[in-house]
Order: structure tokens, then sequence, then C-alpha cells
């Protein structure tokens, strides 16, 4: 199942490389009313747009066909027991394809991707059962300690809110959005307003699904548009029991943190995929900064870090904006809006997306096999000559 992962979100990345030359006005209104509504309302969406629902349909296949458009169901994994950590680890020359091989065995990611730019490594979002960080902590300094890694920062932080897409700096004169620099440096100095629950720091993380709820779950992160009907013919389970489930758990107990609209509004070859981390000096600004990005066109999403005021963001930007960028977070550490940052350059090309690990939910619990991915490591550091720690 990984492997079939590993290939297809690849693939897929690598057909968006001209998604900007096929978006139009009626495009980018969709993709902001599918933003708001989400893609299990195609009738609403259509209304508030004043479109056919057949050249609605029509334009999502599309998009979705031309890998323009991904729907993405976030699950709210603190509401199901699991801790979200982000890991970027530097591997030691020559081990860049082993440090990969141990974490991609690894049952408890659901995105994985090289990274490139300071050093070459593997970075990676894990959602760990609340009672199995320390271990999974462990397991990372044996990556170190067997060699594969030089360096690693794993941090944890909140759910991730994702960033939805909107018509803010949206030009009309040429259908694609530009990027007001100026203006955004103004916005994180006067924006006010309450950030969303998801970047809130959890006072637990407690366990509100059931098994059967991990399944419906997992088919909806593959495609947060399918009907409920399609999912149990899939899971061969009564479309009432299923019906149930989806409406007396998952929504009542909260496990769905939002859908996301991910698309690629710039050409893939001359764009950039980065992980940014931004750490403040107090809460408040870092607040400023966190509802500035919420309607901006180069944010896919971020997570609040847990214990710090700091933020994790995933951005993709034009490459000749990202110089412009970086100036503006100059520009907002002067004005003492922003303490420090640092950035992770993902490839794109190497990118690799998996749902909740539902297999390892068994007898009302999360197993977390640590003797085994730790066995996994030694068996990759022993396969060849270690590297020097």
């Amino acid at each position: 199942m990984k492997q079939e992962a590993l290939k297809d979100q690849g693939s897929k990345i690598r057909d968006a490389k001209t998604t900007w030359s096929r978006l139009d006005d009626l495009d980018a209104q969709i993709l902001e009313a599918l933003s708001i509504l989400g893609p299990r309302n195609l009738k609403e969406v259509a209304a508030k747009l004043g479109i056919p629902a057949t050249t609605l349909r029509y334009r999502v296949k599309r998009m979705v066909s031309e890998s323009i458009l991904f729907f993405h169901l976030n699950p709210y994994h603190t509401n199901i027991g699991l801790k979200k950590v982000t890991v970027f680890a530097e591997a030691n020359q020559g081990y860049e394809d082993d440090l990969l091989k141990c974490l991609t065995a690894h049952d408890y990611w659901i995105f994985l991707f090289r990274i490139y730019g300071p050093f070459e490594g593997v970075g990676g979002v894990f959602t760990i059962p609340r009672d199995s960080a320390s271990q999974f902590e462990n397991y990372l300094r044996s990556l170190k300690a067997q060699g594969l890694a030089q360096s690693i920062e794993a941090v944890w932080s909140t759910c991730f809110q994702g960033v939805p897409v909107t018509m803010k700096w949206y030009d009309h004169a040429d259908s694609s959005w530009k990027f007001h620099w100026d203006e955004w440096i103004d916005e994180v100095t006067s924006i006010q307003g309450e950030l969303p629950y998801t970047l809130a720091e959890p006072s637990d993380w407690p366990l509100k699904a059931d098994r059967e709820d991990l399944l419906i779950l997992k088919e909806l992160e593959k495609n947060g548009a399918v009907n409920l009907s399609d999912i149990a013919r899939t899971l061969k389970m009564n479309l009432a029991r299923l019906k149930y489930h989806y409406y007396e758990h998952i929504l009542k107990n909260g496990v769905i943190e939002g859908y996301q609209v991910e698309t690629y509004r710039n050409p893939f070859p001359v764009s950039e995929m980065l992980f940014f981390k931004f750490g403040f000096s107090n809460p408040e600004s870092m607040s400023k900064f966190a509802l500035s990005l919420l309607d901006k066109p180069f944010g896919i999403f971020m997570g609040k870090v847990l214990g710090e005021n700091s933020l994790l963001l995933q951005a993709y930007l034009p490459k000749q904006e990202f110089r412009a960028f970086v100036a503006a977070l100059s520009t907002l550490i002067k004005k003492g809006l922003l303490k420090n940052y640092h950035y992770y350059i993902q490839d794109m090309c190497q990118t690799w997306r998996e749902t909740i690990p539902y297999e390892h939910f068994k007898q009302g619990r999360w197993e977390y096999d640590a003797p085994r991915y730790n066995q996994d490591i030694d068996n990759v550091a022993a396969s060849g000559d270690k590297a020097s720690n």
C-alpha cells in the first residue's frame, strides 16, 4: 500500500507543472467557493456562484484529472489519540536512501519528502500515538546513533490548519495571483482576530474514534468528495451503519479538521515548496502572523509548535518571489514582529502521502511496535558500512 502511495503522489505533482496556464477567473472562483463550502457540497457551490451544476462538475472533474486540484480531508488527529510531529533529518552523506528507507518503513508517517538545499535529507509528518512520543524520539536518536542521520529536528505541533484558496491578491487582468509583500507587512502589524481552534494547544489527545470510524476517514482522505454509498460498497459496510458512524461519531466527535483544497497556482518548474519554522517573542505577534496567512496565495498549511511561540508553515512560492518573501521576513524582524526563522526546501518530485495508519488500530487502541522500528534501523545500518557519527 505504501509503495502505491509513493508512486502516485510523485507522478501527480509532476503533472501539475502546467497548472498556471489552465486556470481562469471562474476556476479561481470555484476554488474559493470549494474552500469555503467543501467538496461535499457541490450544489451549494454552484448556487453560490450562480452557475449550472453541470458546469461546476465539469470544471472540478477537469481540474482533478489534470492534477490542478487536490481534495484532502484533514483528520483532526488530536481527537483520535495521535500527536503530530514534523521531522527534518539531515542524512549522513552517502546514506540518503538508507535514511529514507528507514522512515518509509515506519508505520506512522502520513507525509514524506526529500529535502535539499542546506543539506540532503528526508522530511516527514508523523502522527504518533499519544503514549508513544518518547519511544518515537528514541527511534529518531537511533537513526543518528546508527550513522544514518547527521542531525534531526523533530517539531511537535498542533494539528495543521489548511490555508484556504481565496481571491485575495488575485489579478483579474491576467488571471493570476500577484504578491503584494508591502501590503502583507502592514497587515501583520494591524490584523486582529481569533486563531482557528486547530492552532490552540490541546490539553489532551483523547481517543474519540473506533475502527469503523477510521476506515471511513481513510476513504475520505483518498477522495474528500466521494459519496457515502460508494464508501459503503468499498468497505462492504451496511450503508445505514456507515451513516450512523459518519454523523453520530465522526462529525459529532470532531475528528475532521476540515477539507483542504490544494492547488498549484504557479508553474511547477519555476516554483519551490518549502517548510518554514517561524519563532516569535510573544503569543500576540505569533497570532497576528498566523492570521495574516489565512487568505494568502502561498501558504498550504500551518501548525503551532507545542510549548513555543512558533509556527510551522508549508509554502509554495514562485522562485522569483522567494527572495521578496525573505526580504519581507527581514523587515518583520526589524519591526519586532518576528524573532527568527529557518526553512527546508521540499523536493516535489520525491513527495509521498499516506492515510491515517488505521491498520495499527486494534482492540480499541493504537499499537506502536517500537522494537520492530528499531530493528529496521539496525538491519539497514548492517546492510552496508556504517557512516561515522
